[in-house]
Protein backbone atom coordinates (compact mmCIF):
# COMPACT_ATOMS: atom_id res chain seq x y z
CA UNK A 1 0.00 0.00 0.00
CA UNK A 2 2.43 2.61 -1.16
CA UNK A 3 0.98 4.58 -4.08
CA UNK A 4 0.17 8.22 -3.50
CA UNK A 5 -0.03 10.30 -0.37
CA UNK A 6 -1.93 8.79 2.53
CA UNK A 7 -2.80 12.24 3.83
CA UNK A 8 -4.70 12.99 0.60
CA UNK A 9 -6.81 9.83 0.89
CA UNK A 10 -9.96 11.17 2.52
CA UNK A 11 -12.34 8.46 1.33
CA UNK A 12 -10.78 5.01 1.23
CA UNK A 13 -12.64 2.01 -0.15
CA UNK A 14 -11.99 -1.57 0.92
CA UNK A 15 -12.94 -4.53 -1.28
CA UNK A 16 -12.02 -7.89 0.22
CA UNK A 17 -12.55 -11.38 -1.14
CA UNK A 18 -10.90 -14.51 -2.43
CA UNK A 19 -10.51 -13.16 -5.98
CA UNK A 20 -10.07 -16.76 -7.09
CA UNK A 21 -9.54 -15.53 -9.75
CA UNK A 22 -10.31 -11.84 -10.28
CA UNK A 23 -12.74 -11.27 -13.17
CA UNK A 24 -14.30 -8.46 -15.18
CA UNK A 25 -17.17 -8.19 -12.69
CA UNK A 26 -14.76 -7.41 -9.84
CA UNK A 27 -13.08 -4.68 -11.84
CA UNK A 28 -16.37 -3.20 -13.01
CA UNK A 29 -17.63 -3.05 -9.43
CA UNK A 30 -14.36 -1.49 -8.26
CA UNK A 31 -14.60 1.24 -10.89
CA UNK A 32 -18.28 1.87 -10.18
CA UNK A 33 -17.59 2.11 -6.43
CA UNK A 34 -14.80 4.64 -6.99
CA UNK A 35 -17.18 6.79 -9.03
CA UNK A 36 -20.43 6.39 -7.07
CA UNK A 37 -18.90 6.56 -3.58
CA UNK A 38 -16.42 9.26 -4.64
CA UNK A 39 -13.43 7.28 -3.39
CA UNK A 40 -9.91 8.68 -3.49
CA UNK A 41 -8.54 5.15 -3.44
CA UNK A 42 -9.87 1.60 -3.40
CA UNK A 43 -7.93 -1.24 -1.78
CA UNK A 44 -8.42 -4.76 -3.16
CA UNK A 45 -7.59 -7.17 -0.35
CA UNK A 46 -7.27 -10.85 -1.31
CA UNK A 47 -7.97 -13.24 1.55
CA UNK A 48 -5.48 -15.97 2.39
CA UNK A 49 -8.53 -18.12 3.11
CA UNK A 50 -11.98 -16.59 3.53
CA UNK A 51 -13.45 -17.46 6.98
CA UNK A 52 -16.86 -18.58 5.63
CA UNK A 53 -15.47 -20.55 2.71
CA UNK A 54 -15.11 -24.31 3.14
CA UNK A 55 -13.05 -25.36 0.13
CA UNK A 56 -9.45 -24.34 -0.45
CA UNK A 57 -8.81 -21.65 -3.09
CA UNK A 58 -8.19 -22.90 -6.64
CA UNK A 59 -5.22 -20.55 -7.04
CA UNK A 60 -2.54 -20.13 -4.37
CA UNK A 61 -2.47 -16.87 -2.40
CA UNK A 62 0.75 -15.85 -4.16
CA UNK A 63 -0.72 -16.35 -7.63
CA UNK A 64 -3.93 -14.49 -6.76
CA UNK A 65 -1.84 -11.61 -5.41
CA UNK A 66 0.35 -11.55 -8.53
CA UNK A 67 -2.71 -11.44 -10.81
CA UNK A 68 -4.36 -8.65 -8.81
CA UNK A 69 -1.21 -6.53 -8.78
CA UNK A 70 -1.05 -6.76 -12.56
CA UNK A 71 -4.65 -5.57 -12.84
CA UNK A 72 -4.21 -2.77 -10.28
CA UNK A 73 -1.26 -1.39 -12.23
CA UNK A 74 -3.74 -0.38 -14.94
CA UNK A 75 -5.94 1.71 -12.62
CA UNK A 76 -4.58 4.76 -10.81
CA UNK A 77 -7.10 4.65 -7.94
CA UNK A 78 -6.91 0.91 -7.29
CA UNK A 79 -4.24 -0.49 -4.98
CA UNK A 80 -3.60 -3.95 -3.57
CA UNK A 81 -3.60 -4.62 0.17
CA UNK A 82 -1.53 -7.74 0.89
CA UNK A 83 -1.96 -7.76 4.68
CA UNK A 84 -4.01 -10.96 4.82
CA UNK A 85 -1.82 -12.86 2.33
CA UNK A 86 1.28 -11.87 4.29
CA UNK A 87 -0.17 -13.32 7.49
CA UNK A 88 -0.63 -16.74 5.81
CA UNK A 89 -3.72 -17.53 7.86
CA UNK A 90 -7.46 -16.90 8.08
CA UNK A 91 -8.01 -13.23 8.89
CA UNK A 92 -11.13 -11.38 9.94
CA UNK A 93 -12.20 -8.25 8.10
CA UNK A 94 -12.56 -6.18 11.26
CA UNK A 95 -8.95 -6.84 12.30
CA UNK A 96 -7.68 -6.07 8.81
CA UNK A 97 -9.66 -2.83 8.66
CA UNK A 98 -8.30 -1.74 12.03
CA UNK A 99 -4.77 -2.23 10.66
CA UNK A 100 -5.65 -0.21 7.57
CA UNK A 101 -7.17 2.54 9.72
CA UNK A 102 -3.86 2.82 11.58
CA UNK A 103 -2.06 3.24 8.24
CA UNK A 104 -4.64 5.81 7.08
CA UNK A 105 -5.62 7.45 10.40
CA UNK A 106 -7.41 10.44 8.82
CA UNK A 107 -9.30 8.49 6.17
CA UNK A 108 -12.96 7.50 6.17
CA UNK A 109 -13.14 3.81 5.26
CA UNK A 110 -16.03 2.48 3.16
CA UNK A 111 -16.37 -1.31 2.90
CA UNK A 112 -17.53 -2.57 -0.51
CA UNK A 113 -19.64 -5.68 0.01
CA UNK A 114 -21.87 -7.90 -2.12
CA UNK A 115 -25.52 -8.26 -1.17
CA UNK A 116 -25.05 -11.99 -0.48
CA UNK A 117 -22.41 -11.33 2.17
CA UNK A 118 -24.24 -8.26 3.49
CA UNK A 119 -27.36 -10.36 4.08
CA UNK A 120 -25.34 -12.75 6.26
CA UNK A 121 -23.17 -10.12 7.95
CA UNK A 122 -24.40 -11.30 11.35
CA UNK A 123 -22.40 -14.51 10.80
CA UNK A 124 -19.17 -12.52 10.53
CA UNK A 125 -16.84 -12.43 13.49
CA UNK A 126 -16.81 -8.99 15.17
CA UNK A 127 -19.80 -7.85 13.08
CA UNK A 128 -21.00 -5.54 15.86
CA UNK A 129 -17.64 -3.78 16.02
CA UNK A 130 -17.55 -3.59 12.22
CA UNK A 131 -20.89 -1.83 12.10
CA UNK A 132 -19.84 0.66 14.77
CA UNK A 133 -16.54 1.58 13.14
CA UNK A 134 -17.12 1.45 9.37
CA UNK A 135 -19.79 2.08 6.77
CA UNK A 136 -20.77 -0.18 3.90
CA UNK A 137 -21.39 0.29 0.21
CA UNK A 138 -23.51 -2.69 -0.86
CA UNK A 139 -23.62 -3.92 -4.45
CA UNK A 140 -26.18 -6.25 -6.01
CA UNK A 141 -25.10 -9.54 -7.58
CA UNK A 142 -28.49 -10.23 -9.14
CA UNK A 143 -32.07 -8.99 -8.90
CA UNK A 144 -32.65 -10.56 -5.47
CA UNK A 145 -33.93 -8.41 -2.62
CA UNK A 146 -31.33 -7.02 -0.22
CA UNK A 147 -32.24 -7.69 3.42
CA UNK A 148 -30.23 -5.52 5.83
CA UNK A 149 -29.10 -7.50 8.89
CA UNK A 150 -30.30 -6.43 12.33
CA UNK A 151 -27.05 -5.00 13.66
CA UNK A 152 -27.05 -1.85 15.84
CA UNK A 153 -25.53 1.29 14.28
CA UNK A 154 -25.23 -0.33 10.86
CA UNK A 155 -24.57 2.34 8.23
CA UNK A 156 -24.85 1.41 4.56
CA UNK A 157 -25.74 2.65 1.09
CA UNK A 158 -26.90 0.60 -1.88
CA UNK A 159 -24.68 1.13 -4.91
CA UNK A 160 -27.26 0.67 -7.68
CA UNK A 161 -24.60 -1.03 -9.79
CA UNK A 162 -24.79 -2.52 -13.24
CA UNK A 163 -25.25 -6.29 -13.05
CA UNK A 164 -22.51 -8.33 -14.70
CA UNK A 165 -23.20 -12.04 -14.91
CA UNK A 166 -19.77 -13.41 -14.18
CA UNK A 167 -18.37 -15.34 -11.22
CA UNK A 168 -15.11 -16.87 -10.08
CA UNK A 169 -16.97 -20.16 -9.62
CA UNK A 170 -17.93 -20.17 -13.29
CA UNK A 171 -14.35 -19.37 -14.32
CA UNK A 172 -12.89 -22.17 -12.18
CA UNK A 173 -15.36 -24.62 -13.70
CA UNK A 174 -14.39 -23.56 -17.21
CA UNK A 175 -10.71 -23.86 -16.39
CA UNK A 176 -11.20 -27.39 -15.09
CA UNK A 177 -13.07 -28.27 -18.29
CA UNK A 178 -10.42 -26.61 -20.48
CA UNK A 179 -12.98 -24.09 -21.80
CA UNK A 180 -12.19 -20.50 -22.78
CA UNK A 181 -12.39 -17.77 -20.13
CA UNK A 182 -11.13 -14.98 -22.37
CA UNK A 183 -14.35 -12.94 -22.17
CA UNK A 184 -14.60 -13.27 -18.37
CA UNK A 185 -11.25 -11.94 -17.13
CA UNK A 186 -9.27 -8.74 -17.79
CA UNK A 187 -7.29 -9.09 -21.00
CA UNK A 188 -4.05 -8.18 -19.21
CA UNK A 189 -4.23 -11.31 -17.04
CA UNK A 190 -5.95 -13.78 -19.35
CA UNK A 191 -2.74 -15.57 -20.30
CA UNK A 192 -1.36 -15.73 -16.76
CA UNK A 193 -4.65 -17.11 -15.35
CA UNK A 194 -4.79 -19.73 -18.10
CA UNK A 195 -1.16 -20.74 -17.58
CA UNK A 196 -1.28 -20.79 -13.79
CA UNK A 197 -4.46 -22.87 -13.78
CA UNK A 198 -2.58 -25.76 -15.37
CA UNK A 199 -0.16 -25.94 -12.45
CA UNK A 200 -2.74 -25.25 -9.71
Amino acid sequence: MGKGSQSKTKRLGFFGGSFDPVHIGHISLAKQAIEKAKLDKLLLCPAFHAPLRDQNPFFSPEIRLEILEKVAAEHSKIEICSLEIEKQKVCYTYNTLCEIQRIYPTSEIIVLLGADQFNQLEKWKYHTQLAQAFQFCVFARDSSQISPPSIPNLSFKLMQNKLIHCSSTEIRKKLKNRESIESLVPSSVYSIISQKSISS
